[in-house]
């Protein structure tokens, strides 16, 4: 369940993120959790050129940092990583030296973001490590040439070593936390709070038997990057209107690197597919959840790599959600969260793809039990039991620190532990 207390009224924390806040939909929730719950939160994170530098919220005061968030080469990644941990360096002792935060809740990437605030650790706070990604496995996902490289070697000495000033480290599933134990991170100081939207009610419904002359809709709301094999998707895309006789509508929405958004657009068009497929900008994350519930069904895409193996993206649980039947990458992490609730496509298959998708589309009543098994399956992993983890480590800081904070209850949950053992790595 969901707690609130009176002794932790306006306890001060920090999350440091290199992302945009609120777009990125983890650190949103947490803090959304953490500031109902009566925490005053503080956030330091990436600006773009059209955001402010400051933002005050209720319960929650953002401060923009100088720098935007760019891919690249190696170089450029680590260019982007020590400004900002530069950055942060200097902005959170000084904050720290006015608000006396309690609790310093660091999201990686990179991991090493972690000792920017080992200097308010001295000086009294407690460290959170929040691993949305598991930094070796990117590493050799984006830079397969460099596999067993030194550097490669060395993100697994930094993840263990930021893991061991972390208070408590915080990951998105069983398979990362699995991992990290075994990397040496104590099994006692690993919790797995998920990507469950925190959406307050049920949204979509059934949709009704498609018949020719109809029309349906595929909408894949998220990060436009080569993870999410989206060129395999529009070529999918156009066997798909070979295959069926109704009309399907894609709508591909989410922010990207320009180079490749328009990428993306260009293949559209050498494809012969702008009448069915749109790649548009980012849209507010209050809109996501209407968006979801006008999709016929739902597509999780991702290429077979190191870092997908492991993932499991919050689109895969807002799908679920929302009531839709799913088309999704056969990866190890997705099929231990999913089960047989989705239908499967071998990764880097667009003609697989097309195929289940059109399955899904041509059997309704099909389609209709696998958006209820999906919903019913997502129900275990709903944000309520997520938001218990994330403030029960909370807790368990400030009692270390010698506050013992009185919650009361405020709805139902659940009592599941933070962490049990993985069948994975």
């Amino acid at each position: 369940m969901t707690m609130r207390s009176s002794s932790i009224s306006h306890v001060p924390v920090c999350h440091v993120v290199y992302a945009k806040f609120p777009a990125d939909p983890r650190v949103r929730r947490e803090v959304r959790t953490l500031e109902s719950v009566g925490f005053t939160v503080d956030v330091l994170c990436l600006r773009t050129d059209k955001e402010d530098r400051a933002e005050v919220m209720p319960g929650v005061r953002v401060r923009r940092l100088p720098l935007g968030p760019r891919r690249g080469s190696r170089l450029r990644y680590a260019y982007q990583y020590v400004t900002f941990f530069l950055l942060v360096s200097v902005n959170l002792v000084v904050a720290h030296a006015f608000r006396r935060y309690r609790i310093i809740h660091v999201h990686s990437l990179p991991d090493f973001l972690i000792l920017a605030a080992v200097p308010c650790r001295a000086l009294g706070a407690r460290l959170v490590l929040d691993l949305h990604e598991s930094m070796p496995e990117i590493y050799r996902a984006r830079f397969p040439r460099f596999g067993g490289s030194f550097v490669e070697r060395l993100s697994v000495l930094v993840q263990r070593v930021s893991c061991a000033f972390a208070n408590r480290t915080i990951t998105v599933n069983p398979t990362i936390g699995a991992i990290l134990e075994s990397r040496g991170v104590p099994r006692e100081r690993i919790v797995v709070v998920e990507n469950s939207p925190d959406w307050p009610v049920e949204i979509g419904g059934p949709k009704p038997e498609l018949v020719s002359g109809d029309s349906a809709e595929i909408t894949i709301v998220g990060g436009l990057n080569p993870e999410r094999d989206l060129r395999l998707v529009l070529t999918a895309a156009k066997r798909l209107r070979e295959i069926v006789r109704i009309q399907v509508r894609w709508r591909i929405i989410g922010p990207g690197e320009p180079s490749f958004v328009q990428a993306l657009r260009d293949q559209v068009s050498r494809l012969g597919i702008e009448d069915v497929v749109t790649i548009e900008g980012e849209v507010p994350a209050t809109l996501v959840p209407s968006i979801l519930a006008r999709a016929t069904v739902g597509v999780v895409s991702y290429q077979r790599n190191p870092l997908t193996e492991i993932a499991t993206p919050n689109k895969a649980y807002e799908y679920a959600v929302a009531g839709k039947a799913m088309v999704v990458a056969d990866l190890p992490a997705l099929r231990r969260l999913l089960g047989d609730t989705v239908r499967y496509y071998i990764p880097g298959n667009a003609e697989d793809l097309a195929l289940n998708v059109q399955w899904l589309l041509e059997h309704p009543s099909e389609r209709g039990l696998l958006e209820l098994a999906a919903r019913q399956r997502i129900a275990g992993h709903r944000w309520e039991i997520m938001a218990d983890r994330l403030i029960r480590v909370y807790q368990e800081c400030l009692a270390s620190d010698g506050v013992f904070p009185r919650f009361e209850p405020e709805r139902e949950g659940s009592s599941e532990p933070t962490w049990r053992p993985s069948d994975g790595r």
